[in-house]
């Protein structure tokens, strides 16, 4: 694979999804709103209420915080807080738990019904024309697996990778390295043959720990410098080489 030009020789290119490949903001901003109704009409508005800056959306505005737990966490910590929200409203734990859970399918259905998601400029003819050339694909995502699948069928990509897995499939979701591990083992190649991309630190710090070969970061998260990270704007600047 070329990135900037330098070429790097690898089996396995292993893919971030939500940032990476897929426009993520207005994703979010859809699926938070949804969340709210959600919760909203499983464990009355209160709870939503508590819920929301805790989430990091602000249902006035219609704004999600990009850095919060909708955007970033894992799915069964982002469930956590919507159970502690609901706990706020006199619920015991475990009610809680099963109505932050019910109000999270909800929403997630509704999303998959009525919001058309979007690759970035360039993406899905990129990763094309890296499986031609004949590198291993795979997803790595803090998201749900039956999700991210799902997502990956809208977008008419998911054949293009031996392997996609979520926050589920591991012990523990990124910066740990378990996910990528996991997906190595699924391909039965080794992690000194993998390069992860991804848009966050996170990314990067769960690469190293996989003793990966090395991890692309797309766009400006802050990471810090290293020879073991390449920057690049986008997905579509990652090209095979002759």
């Amino acid at each position: 694979m070329l990135v900037n030009g330098e070429k790097i020789d690898f089996s396995f290119a292993l893919f971030d999804v939500d940032g990476t490949l897929v426009d993520d903001e207005n994703r979010y901003k859809s699926l938070a709103a949804l969340r709210f109704d959600a919760i909203a009409a499983r464990a009355g508005r209160k709870a939503a209420e508590i819920w929301a800056p805790l989430g990091g959306y602000d249902p006035a505005e219609k704004r999600i915080d990009m850095s919060g737990p909708v955007a970033k966490a894992a799915r069964r910590e982002d469930v956590a807080i919507a159970a502690a929200a609901i706990c706020r409203t006199g619920k015991i734990w475990h009610e809680a738990r099963a109505l932050a859970e019910a109000a999270y399918a909800d929403a997630d259905a509704t999303q998959m019904k009525d919001y058309t998601p979007r690759l970035f400029h360039g993406t899905e003819a990129s990763i094309r024309n890296l499986k031609v050339a004949g590198l291993t694909l795979g997803i790595a995502t803090n998201g749900q697996s039956k999700i991210t699948n799902e997502l990956l069928d809208l977008l008419k990509i998911r054949d293009l990778f031996a392997v996609v897995l979520g926050s589920e499939d591991a012990a523990n979701p990124k910066p740990a390295p378990d996910l990528l591990l996991a997906a190595c083992q699924k391909v039965k190649i080794q992690p000194s043959e993998a390069v992860y991309v991804g848009d966050q630190p996170v990314d990067a710090e769960a690469a190293v720990a996989a003793g990966f070969k090395g991890c692309v970061i797309v766009g400006r998260a802050a990471v810090p410098p290293s020879p073991f990270v390449r920057r690049v704007a986008s997905v579509a600047d990652l090209r095979p080489h002759p």
